[in-house]
């Protein structure tokens, strides 16, 4: 049964934690959300120029794909806008510069047809005039050679696009991007239906040819691409029961970080908390720092922090063996240590710039990090843990609770009455006492106690959520 298992957000390191922190706390949205956007953020700003080397003559790209599973109204589109602001401004400003250039191109351009036709025409001349024509030759070669190339405009984001359009788009503007789509089913159902293979590669890092029937072909060197989805429960079973054997059989789920968080809706009170700019803002400029950085970085491990990566690469391989924790699910215990590798490495460029070396305290991060997500891949996935299913068990439990409540007119309800007389096939004790506390931790109803009866009531809007701590 889906279990919504919190993130361990405490142990995201330094500043980079407490932005998260923030930013959940100031819009009440699910940690987990947040989480996701910010790392998917913090791919983009350092994909474009850094690598990660999983051991000596072993090393990849950083991008990540994300996925984040909840209802709509669950404030996805104002994380989206808080964490990605710093890549608007940036594009923002380089619209700015590209207006120089164009103007700085348009003057070159002219100077250089004028000397070219000067040159056509010197050559014309000494043909028809039988004189040596070597000399000329070689500098209307050279001008030709030197012709001004059109200023390239840089594009980052990619929102409800076709395949199409998005290897056009890494070919022209640049070969580090991010995918960004807030509704899955039109996401999978779509254009990119057939493209899962293609978006295996382009995480994978393999450069990509592309042939076109009419049209120039072209190819993509070192492709760098972030995704960052989200789907509805609802949606995303479609998805799973439609083409979800397939997904995992070519391996384009297991490279996904998926996430169900618990919903914050419904506690989510007035309480007068503002976000600290000064986290948010540290978090804007490092991630224009790392945009405008030009030099190709390889990121290693420290040391220990190496020997660590061993360890837990093998602890991953050797758990998929039959009958232990990663038997039912090899396709995403097999990348499992790249992925902590990607997640290491992007964390590292927030925290320092001083050394290429991941320290291992930013690698017990990512470990934190993915076997939460392997957690949560096992109990999305699996066909035993269905998503839909233990949500619309909760909907229902909390919804009749609500309304026993009303008719009854009292404020509390003995656990033993809704046994009794609760939805039928949530009458067994074990899975209604794991609805009723996970309705406990996401703040939809309280507990009270008299003696050995417990009660059920409806917390008031006094009873306002406690807010995420960050913990050194």
């Amino acid at each position: 049964m889906i279990s919504h298992v919190p993130l361990p957000h405490c142990q995201l390191p330094g500043q980079f934690g407490k932005t998260v922190i923030d930013v959940a706390n100031a819009l009440q949205a699910p940690i987990e959300l947040v989480t996701s956007v910010a790392l998917a953020a913090a791919s983009l700003a350092v994909q474009g120029t850094c690598t990660v080397e999983r051991k000596p003559g072993l090393d990849g790209p950083l991008c990540l794909f994300m996925c984040t599973i909840c209802d709509s109204g669950e404030r996805k589109s104002q994380v989206l806008k808080m964490f990605f602001k710093a890549f608007e401004d940036f594009l923002r400003s380089k619209q700015e510069e590209m207006i120089k250039q164009v103007k700085t191109y348009e003057i070159e351009r002219e100077l250089w047809e004028e000397k070219k036709l000067q040159l056509r025409a010197e050559l014309k001349r000494a043909t028809r005039q039988g004189l040596p024509v070597d000399k000329i030759e070689s500098r209307l070669r050279a001008t030709l050679e030197a012709e001004p190339a059109p200023p390239r405009a840089k594009k980052l984001l990619y929102v409800d696009t076709t395949a199409e359009a998005l290897l056009a788009g890494l070919h022209e503007y640049g070969n580090s991007a991010a995918l960004v789509h807030d509704e899955f089913g039109q996401f999978i159902d779509g254009h990119m239906s057939s493209q899962l293979p293609l978006l295996n590669s382009i995480w994978s890092g393999v450069d990509i040819s592309v042939d076109r029937k009419t049209g120039d072909s072209f190819a993509i060197p070192d492709p760098r691409l972030t995704c960052l989805l989200q789907a509805q429960p609802t949606v995303f079973q479609r998805f799973l029961n439609k083409q979800g054997e397939q997904a995992r059989g070519n391996g384009f789920l297991a490279r996904f970080l998926l996430s169900f968080p618990n919903s914050t809706q419904g506690t989510r009170f007035e309480n007068g908390y503002e976000t600290n700019r000064e986290w948010l803002d540290w978090f804007y400029e490092r991630c224009k720092t790392l945009l405008t950085r030009s030099e190709r970085r390889t990121l290693r491990f420290a040391p220990d922090a190496q020997r660590l990566w061993y360890d837990i690469a093998n602890t991953y391989e050797g758990n998929m063996q039959p009958g232990l924790c990663n038997s039912n699910i090899r396709d995403f215990a097999s990348k499992a240590a790249e992925n902590i590798a990607r997640v290491a490495a992007v964390l590292h460029p927030f925290m320092t710039d001083d050394s290429d070396l991941i320290s291992i305290e930013i690698l017990k991060s990512a470990i934190d990090l993915i076997e939460w997500h392997r957690q949560q891949f096992l109990l999305i996935v699996t066909q035993e843990n269905p998503v839909v299913e233990y949500q619309r068990d909760l909907d229902e439990l909390h919804i009749w609770i609500k309304n026993a409540l009303a008719t009854r007119g009292v404020i509390y309800i003995p656990c033993a009455v809704i046994m009794q007389y609760g939805p039928h096939r949530l009458r067994k004790k074990e899975k209604l006492d794991q609805l009723l506390y996970s309705l406990a931790n996401s703040n939809h109803i309280a507990f009270s106690y008299l003696g050995k009866k417990r009660f059920v009531f409806l917390p008031q809007p006094t009873h306002l959520p406690v807010t995420y701590q960050y913990m050194n």
